[in-house]
């Protein structure tokens, strides 16, 4: 089982868990069983209505100071 994570194109969609492993197989699925979906994601690769099939590109985020307060926090 696999999770794919879809968008339709009047901002609605959700997540669904499905036996098909082949993510090119899922869009294909997930496109006939709703309308309008234009973004299928699973893991890192990605599907756009306008950019096809691609992988996202982790981001780095930098390290933050952390500043721990011993105190409760007020109110």
């Amino acid at each position: 089982m696999k999770s794919y994570l879809f968008s339709t194109e009047n901002g609605r969609g959700g997540v669904i868990l499905c036996d098909i492993d082949a993510f090119d197989d899922a869009v294909v699925y997930l496109r006939q069983r709703f309308d309008g979906v234009v973004r299928v994601e699973q893991g890192l690769t990605l599907w756009t209505l306008d950019e096809g099939f691609g992988q996202f590109e982790p981001v780095i985020v930098p390290n933050l100071p952390i500043t721990a307060s011993r105190e409760p926090p007020p109110g």
